[in-house]
């Protein structure tokens, strides 16, 4: 009995991990598809400032944990930046979706671009 009621428990918990896969999926194509709509650069400063300079510096020219990000936009486009944000490395924090909705990622990626 007990052998049975493990295996169900499996199943069914593996039959929820395609949904939760899915669930990520879709966070990242909102967040993608955020790009349409104007980033606000001033906003994104704002959440750079909150989120991101303690280990980028306050100015974008790097830290003791983060690379420098001033002129990121002669190495990467704007689209390459969010996808850093919504999945980034190691040891980069992952702040999306917790801490950063789709239009944080848009506004900070659009700033961080401006530096």
């Amino acid at each position: 009995m007990r052998s049975c009621f493990a295996f169900m428990l499996g199943v069914l918990l593996l039959a929820g991990l395609p949904a939760c896969n899915h669930a990520s999926r879709t966070q990242l194509h909102t967040a993608a598809a955020q790009t349409d709509m104007p980033a606000n650069v001033g906003r994104g400063r704002a959440i750079y400032q909150a989120q991101c300079a303690a280990c980028h510096g306050r100015d974008g020219t790097g830290g003791q944990v983060g690379p420098a990000l001033r002129n990121e936009s002669l190495r990467r486009p704007a689209a390459a930046v969010r996808a850093i944000i919504l999945q980034p490395e190691p040891p980069m924090p992952k702040l999306f979706p917790a801490r950063l909705s789709a239009n944080d990622v848009r506004d900070v990626s659009a700033y961080v671009e401006t530096l």
